[in-house]
Order: C-alpha cells, then structure tokens, then sequence
C-alpha cells in the first residue's frame, strides 16, 4: 500500500492524523516507569540528558498506546493509511516531549517545572515534524486550529491527570 501524500487540509485530516499522537503522549504517565531513556548520563553542562522522567517503560506504552488507536481508528473509519499515519506521529510526538526535556535540562529546569508553550506544544510539534518529514503537507489554517486543539487538550488532560494523582504537577 502507498502512502497518500496529499495535504492535511481539514480539521478532520488534522485530527485523524494527530488523536494517536495525543494517546501517544498521554500515556507515558501511566507506564511507572524506572528505566531512564538517558541511563542517567549527564551532557557536557553537567546536567542529566533527559532526566528520571523520560522512561523506556513510558516510551514503549506510548508507542504501543498511539499505535492501538491508530489502527482503531483505521478500522472504524475505513482509512487503512490512518494507522501508518497513528504510528508516525505517535513517534513524532514523543521524540517531541523527549526533545523538550532535553531543552529544560539545558534551561536548568528540573523535572516536573513549567516551560509554557513548550510543555503544551513539544508533541505537537514532533507529531507535525514527523508527519512532514515522511511527505505530508499541511495548510497554515489546519495547522494552527490543531496547534490551539492540542494545546487545550493537553492542558485539559495534564488537569485531569494532576486530579487523579497521576502526575505530580498540573502541566
């Protein structure tokens, strides 16, 4: 099956592409992990490359999380294309959140601290990056109705998570 790589010019398109990537990124947290992505190495300022937050438990469930939904939604919807699209930006949006921590570790931000705009949008972005890199456009428009969607559901999801003692930080 070849990829369609035709723009992601609806809000339909947008969201069918970027809902596995919200998964993706939602369910690191539930994971518990103990297994730092980084093995706790440090970069040359001396600080940890990611931190304990960044695990491979969490990294694997979110994979596995975004690639469910993708193919879920590939069932129901008909789209065969909608899980190869799921999984790349399900990828795209965790090396997001993987690149911000690396940023806030530079920043001398510790875990858990807030980084506004880029604790909300880092997904987003790796998720929008992924997808471009493998051949898929998306219109100006398109691209900032999601940006402002994902940003309200990820701080809508952060709230909820803080609530039920998920996360220890509202964002």
């Amino acid at each position: 099956m070849a990829l369609d790589f035709k723009p992601i010019d609806s809000l339909y398109e947008g969201l069918v592409a970027l809902i596995p990537a919200m998964f993706a990124n939602a369910t690191p947290v539930l994971a518990k992990g103990r297994r730092p992505i980084d093995c706790g190495l440090k970069f040359i300022d001396g600080r940890r490359l990611l931190g304990d937050g960044k695990t491979w438990e969490g990294l694997i469930a979110g994979l596995a999380a975004g690639a469910i939904v993708g193919v879920l939604l590939a069932m129901i919807l008909g789209e065969p294309q909608a899980a190869i699209i799921g999984v790349l930006s399900s990828v795209g949006a965790l090396v997001g959140d993987i690149i911000a921590s690396f940023i806030k570790r530079r920043a001398g931000l510790e875990r858990g601290a807030p980084a506004p705009v880029l604790d909300q949008l880092n997904f987003y972005i790796g998720a929008i990056t992924i997808l471009y890199i493998a051949g898929f456009t998306i219109t100006l428009t398109i691209f900032i109705a999601l940006a402002i969607i994902s940003g309200i559901a990820h701080i809508t999801a952060n709230i909820v998570a803080y609530k039920l003692k998920l996360k220890n930080v509202p964002w």
